[in-house]
């Protein structure tokens, strides 16, 4: 059955899938991955983004930002019963619950993302954000994504080759 389809009869019983990561192609050259990867910062000059004075571009791809989404709703259940006792007398009972129902589920947002010397920026129709690097936290890297810990905050972001980011990061720290 294809992705849709269970994704149309999961949604008939009231139950949402995460949607399929997007398939996603670097932008990045062979020769900068190579670079990346020797240790050497490439630069670039984007024409999307502003660059304060002193600010550089190291590092820009195609990326997709995952969005955890909730969902509670509420199930109920009753049951009844009538006794008739005598003529004119009949006893009634029932019983019910109700009870929280949360679904989660992921949203992928297509972008673009650069990593500069000062700022790690998102840009997207929907959701983008711009964070400082002085205030990255942590940096965990996986085969096709990268979560970056900002404070409390985590954002994972999906990348065709997510190492390389990483290895950015760690050179700009």
């Amino acid at each position: 059955m294809s992705s849709n389809g269970k994704r149309m009869l999961a949604s008939l019983f009231g139950v949402r899938l995460s949607e399929d990561a997007p398939r996603l192609t670097s932008l990045v050259p062979q020769r900068i991955s190579n670079e990346i990867m020797t240790g050497q910062l490439p630069k670039f000059n984007p024409s999307t983004i502003m660059l304060a004075q002193n600010e550089t571009c190291h590092f820009m791809d195609k990326a997709a930002l995952a969005v955890k989404k909730t969902e509670k709703s509420y199930q109920s259940h009753r049951h009844g019963s009538s006794y008739r006792v005598t003529k004119g007398f009949t006893l009634h009972s029932s019983t019910g619950n109700t009870k929280p129902v949360v679904q989660e589920w992921y949203e992928y947002k297509e972008g673009v993302i650069f990593v500069t010397n000062k700022r790690i920026i998102f840009v997207a129709p929907d959701n983008g954000f711009e964070k400082k690097i002085r205030n990255l936290t942590a940096v965990i890297p996986y085969s096709d994504a990268i979560s970056l810990q900002f404070s409390s905050q985590t954002i994972t972001i999906m990348l065709p080759q997510a190492h390389l980011m990483a290895n950015v990061l760690q050179m700009i720290q």
